[in-house]
């Protein structure tokens, strides 16, 4: 007599799982800090940064500790310039204030420029967080030497510069990425970007992709739907007026495209 094996039920994915608390815990900490003043915001992303820094100095600087002292001193060419750097850098606890210091007060500039000019993020801002960053690296760690305040000033500037080659390159790579997604989207609303640049109404295009209203709903837009999409009333007469007399070319060439579509074997 046959046997019919038992079906073997799966607990749930432990990576899964955490992932899924990790996600709703980082949602859930998103809307809170919403709801609370800026001050609150600035000072959670100081904390954060400064907390992440000091752990990585602290980390550099067991590992710098680990590499051993050559016999009879600082022995070799190079001796001397290796005791002049291990100064400087100092060991964990030194590395790991200097570290905080850095990350610290660039996410509080950040933060804070952030804020202050209404959520906008660019190179100016990434720039500015970087040079008072280096500056307050410079002059807590004691890289300047006798002349801690223009040395620091010197160290701010080669931060800047560095940030800003790096988010113009960043900015360069996420470009290539959503060149794909943008090319897409763009073919949606090539009916409705051609209406809207003979009705000489370029400046509501944004407010059609904000609403959805794509080609396929060319034949069918109403008074209310433009109106939802806070187009004005004299737009949306020219825009209503257009439709109704295009509107049979438009469903023409939405078929013709839907034809054009791959159709499943």
């Amino acid at each position: 007599m046959a046997t019919q094996a038992a079906p073997q039920t799966q607990g749930p994915n432990p990576l899964v799982w955490v992932q899924t608390k990790q996600k709703a815990a980082g949602q859930a900490f998103q809307a809170w800090m919403k709801r609370q003043p800026p001050y609150v915001e600035v000072a959670v992303a100081t904390l954060g940064g400064a907390t992440q820094g000091g752990v990585l100095g602290g980390v550099m600087g067991g590992m710098s500790k680990m590499n051993p002292t050559p016999p009879g001193g600082a022995a070799g060419p190079l001796g001397g310039g290796q005791a002049g750097m291990s100064t400087m850098m100092g060991g964990p606890m030194t590395q790991a204030r200097n570290f905080a210091v850095m990350t610290g007060s660039h996410a509080l500039l950040s933060t804070t420029i952030k804020k202050l000019r209404n959520g906008v993020e660019d190179v100016k801002g990434n720039m500015a967080a970087s040079f008072g960053s280096g500056a307050c690296f410079s002059l807590v760690s004691g890289v300047g030497g006798p002349n801690p305040i223009p040395n620091a000033i010197s160290t701010g500037v080669v931060f800047a510069l560095f940030q800003g080659a790096f988010y113009q390159i960043g900015k360069q790579f996420s470009k290539g990425k959503d060149k794909g997604g943008k090319a897409a989207t763009d073919a949606a609303y090539f009916r409705t970007d051609q209406m809207l640049d003979t009705l000489g109404l370029v400046k509501y295009k944004k407010n059609f992709r904000k609403g959805m209203l794509s080609d396929t709903t060319l034949p069918l837009l109403t008074d209310s739907a433009l109106h939802e999409v806070h187009v004005p009333a004299g737009p949306r007469l020219l825009i209503l007026d257009h439709v109704s007399q295009y509107k049979g070319y438009y469903k023409q060439d939405l078929a013709k495209r839907a034809q054009l579509l791959p159709r499943d074997q």
